[in-house]
């Protein structure tokens, strides 16, 4: 206010002081009661989003039990790596022990031509070359634009016939090697020639490049060959060095020729490892819960989040889950998680995870132990029930976002709040200064007139005579 800087000139009453001190305790209770709702709105906003965290964590390795092959883990290995290597898809394979004699490794063909005075320069010929790699034909027109030993390996390789070309200087000369791409008998080469000079066979020429099975003016330095294996007895071929389809979910990779035992067994501990992670970040959850909305009754005082339903119900839910028998396993060997060494502690609401028990289940019921946790055909196993309830949880339109929303909304209010009670304490300082400047000037006017008065009574006294 202008007028402000001026209070208390004519009284020393009204000052600056006086009309800031009444202001701010105009102020003061309603400030302090705002502060105090946005102090809890913003803590309880963290202490949800701590929640989501913590459920976020707890997704993955439920998503992991939720599905079969979660529930299905295996250890493959080879008795002789350098012979051959071994993976497995733990979603199709079984057990198994298998005995692999390698008789001979899958190669790619390779072809060279006969040795040319240089690589750039000595025409080779022109006309059409066709090559047929793996039933694809492909052919290549041959001119003066390409008709030397670079010109004629560029021009096949940016065929994409599936054969790579190249120049080897020999030390006496020049030569063109080819090779298939691809390894096997079924990727072999062949080389028809359709020749300029009229002779598509003869040594002359374009023809000097043929190599069809019958014509064979290329030499062949690495012959097309599939790979030979015998699998507990049974030979089997293939066009490359890995070998699948064999053995349903086994991959075998083929390194050299010899003999490998191959074992395919059953990893319990890494299951138990995926369970744990979920038993560990359930436990890390129901800790987070805890400690947002504990209750200390010595002290009579509360967290957070102490007696929120959203928290409440989400608690609930989750450990109603976890204890119920899923529908269809009423007759199974195994019903619920307890009796898979999974227990529930009454006190804490937390679990406690028997390994040993586990195992045990896993390896003597491991069709029940996956009914139990993952969907099937027949049932909607536990993990797989809490994915859907914790996706609900999560969910633009779940518990945690409507109670988060909610919060956020009473933040917005509490600030249109604020902006009215600033607007409210202006008009009260407005009306404060017009009182106060009005008062002081009324005080000012009676000090004025009290001092004239003086003046005149001072003036009219009687003055005692002259030397009395």
């Amino acid at each position: 206010m202008a007028g402000i800087s001026s209070l208390g000139v004519g009284s020393g009453i009204f000052t600056n002081d006086l009309l800031n001190q009444l202001v701010q305790a105009e102020r003061a209770p309603a400030k302090l009661r705002l502060d105090q709702k946005q102090s809890q709105a913003e803590a309880k906003i963290s202490a949800f989003g701590r929640i989501r965290s913590a459920i976020e964590a707890l997704r993955s390795p439920m998503e992991a039990l939720s599905k079969p092959e979660g529930l299905r883990a295996f250890t493959a290995s080879s008795s002789n790596e350098s012979v051959a290597g071994v993976t497995a898809d733990p979603s199709k394979v079984s057990r198994g022990s298998y005995s692999l004699d390698v008789k001979e490794l899958a190669q790619a063909q390779s072809l060279a031509s006969g040795t040319f005075a240089d690589r750039n320069s000595t025409q080779v010929g022109s006309g059409t070359l066709t090559f047929n790699v793996g039933g694809v034909e492909t052919a290549i027109t041959v001119d003066e634009t390409n008709n030397t030993l670079d010109g004629l390996a560029k021009s096949i390789n940016d065929s994409n016939a599936g054969v790579s070309a190249g120049v080897v200087d020999t030390g006496s000369g020049f030569r063109l090697v080819l090779s298939a791409d691809e390894s096997g008998l079924d990727n072999a080469i062949q080389i028809s020639v359709t020749d300029d000079d009229g002779n598509n066979t003869d040594n002359i020429g374009l023809s000097q490049f043929a190599f069809d099975g019958v014509t064979s003016n290329m030499m062949e330095t690495v012959a097309a060959r599939d790979a030979r294996v015998e699998i507990n007895g049974i030979e089997v071929t293939r066009s490359g060095n890995t070998v699948d389809g064999v053995v349903n979910g086994v991959t075998f990779d083929l390194f050299a020729t010899g003999t490998s035992t191959v074992k395919i067994a059953q990893d319990p501990d890494a299951v138990a490892g995926r369970v744990l992670e979920f038993v560990d970040k359930f436990n890390a959850l129901q800790d987070e819960i805890d400690r947002l909305s504990r209750f200390d009754a010595e002290s009579g005082t509360g967290a957070v989040l102490t007696g929120d339903s959203t928290i409440r119900g989400i608690q609930n839910e989750l450990r109603g889950l976890i204890t119920t028998i899923p529908d269809g396993l009423e007759d199974s060997p195994i019903r619920m998680l307890g009796d898979v060494g999974i227990k529930t502690q009454p006190s804490t609401g937390k679990l406690e995870f028997d390994q040993d028990r586990f195992k045990e289940q896993l390896q003597e019921n491991p069709q029940a132990m996956t009914a139990l946790f993952a969907e099937t055909e027949t049932t909607s196993g536990i993990a797989e029930r809490m994915v859907d309830t914790v996706a609900g949880f999560l969910a633009n339109d779940g518990a945690l976002s409507s109670r988060t929303e909610g919060l956020d909304r009473t933040l917005r209010d509490i600030q249109d709040q604020r902006d009215r009670l600033d607007m409210r304490i202006a008009a009260y300082e407005e009306r404060l200064v017009k009182q106060f400047s009005a008062a002081d000037s009324l005080i000012a006017q009676i000090q004025s007139t009290g001092d004239y008065i003086t003046q005149q009574l001072a003036a009219i006294a009687p003055r005692a005579p002259s030397g009395q």
